[in-house]
């Protein structure tokens, strides 16, 4: 039986087969001239330490987008394309929550599990509404780890 990544699979699963898993698989859907691109600040965006967090947050954001939104290309000729699609949407919004944005810290692994199933119910088809639907998730868990 494959893994769902469902909040089960991976709140048994080890954290750094997770993250070896989620890696290997956004450098599969992410080609290395995007990653230079996305990576490669100007002068502007490295003037202070926060502007350069910010260009490395937005980075981070846009990376993860571009990897959502090549998934249902990745396993379209698949015998359970949707099905596959869905299990390595859950990896990458886990990726997303633990390694890009290190959310865990103020958000459980579960409340995040319940936010991806609803974001999954209707999946974002391109790499613009997956960086909208990703800010509003951030947005969402600022608000919730401030109450």
């Amino acid at each position: 039986m494959q893994r769902d990544y469902t909040f089960d699979c991976l709140s048994t699963t080890a954290r750094e087969e997770l993250e070896e898993l989620s890696l290997r698989m956004i450098h599969r859907l992410v080609p290395e001239e995007y990653l230079s691109e996305i990576f490669t600040f100007d002068g502007e965006e490295t003037e202070s330490e926060d502007k350069l967090q910010e260009a490395q947050l937005d980075a981070m954001l846009r990376l993860n987008a571009i990897a959502l939104s090549q998934l249902p290309a990745l396993f379209q000729d698949s015998e359970n394309a949707a099905q596959n699609t869905l299990r390595m949407q859950r990896l990458i919004l886990w990726h997303f929550y633990a390694v890009s944005f290190h959310l865990e810290r103020a958000i459980s692994l579960q409340v995040h599990c319940n936010h991806v199933e609803a974001i999954l119910k209707q999946s974002p088809e391109n790499t613009l509404e997956w960086v909208t639907t990703l800010t509003d998730l951030l947005r969402q868990y600022s608000k919730i780890a401030q109450a």
